[in-house]
């Protein structure tokens, strides 16, 4: 893999967006005409937050590719927490609409839903993560990634310092005459935006979300997604995620 090509749109095009047409015709299409959530009220609740999951990465691909790293990983935590809306919209826990309700009148958080689905959901659906973890495990890891970026934290000023190895040493650039881009980076957060797709896609298979015809693209494209992602030179294999959505960080002795 050239990974020069990662950042470019054709590569883009190539790789990654069949799978968001595939989703996008799903939250657009499907879940329009046939909600998952049974309620007046609530009835679109996961073609929204499918729209915001999707919209979010595609933002977050755009910041990414102009050299805004910093932006594109706190675009990844919408994008994220929109999974948690999504996976209890359309599980069939026979309690989601309650939830789903108690969640509209702001009675619970986030990560109240996240501990409900790790409790109740994801034990009973028949899921691995990329690694073959489990996928309670790999949902909570994936969640606590992008938790530090809630903020404009000091993990997420590190995203923004671009760091280049020259004559075995590191510089630290805070104006660099080339711009902000940094294609290591870069790619990392771009493979962060196709594990997105593809936990998305993982979860509209386990629970049926979709048409025939739709549910077995999007399987062949998931199967596709698992390959790349599990064998990504970006990602460390068996690691948690909230590792591998680390910026770099400064050595403590490190002098800018």
């Amino acid at each position: 893999m050239n990974s020069k090509n990662i950042g470019d749109p054709l590569y883009w095009a190539k790789h990654f967006e069949p799978l968001h047409i595939a989703l996008a015709r799903v939250v657009r299409g499907h879940w329009v005409k046939e909600p998952p959530v049974k309620d007046l009220q609530l009835q679109y609740t996961a073609h929204y937050a499918g729209k915001h999951c999707l919209e979010s990465v595609v933002a977050s691909r755009m910041a990414n590719e102009g050299g805004a790293h910093a932006v594109a990983v706190g675009l990844l935590r919408h994008a994220i927490e929109a999974l948690n809306i999504i996976a209890i919209s359309i599980c069939h826990n026979p309690n989601k609409v309650a939830i789903l309700q108690r969640w509209n009148d702001e009675k619970i958080s986030q990560g109240d839903i996240r501990k409900i689905l790790e409790e109740e959901v994801w034990p009973l659906a028949p899921l691995t993560g990329l690694w073959n973890q489990s996928w309670t495990e790999f949902w909570r890891s994936l969640n606590k990634s992008v938790q530090p970026y809630a903020h404009f934290s000091p993990l997420m000023l590190r995203w923004h310092v671009k760091a280049e190895m020259r004559g075995g040493k590191f510089l630290f650039w805070i104006n660099h005459p080339e711009g902000d881009a940094e294609q290591y980076k870069g790619d990392r957060i771009a493979y962060f935006q196709l594990l997105v797709f593809w936990t998305f896609a993982e979860i509209v298979r386990v629970f049926n979300a979709a048409l025939k015809d739709d549910l077995t693209s999007l399987a062949a494209l998931a199967d596709e997604g698992r390959q790349k992602l599990s064998t990504s030179p970006f990602f460390f294999k068996d690691e948690g995620w909230d590792i591998q959505l680390l910026p770099f960080v400064f050595p403590k002795d490190e002098q800018i």
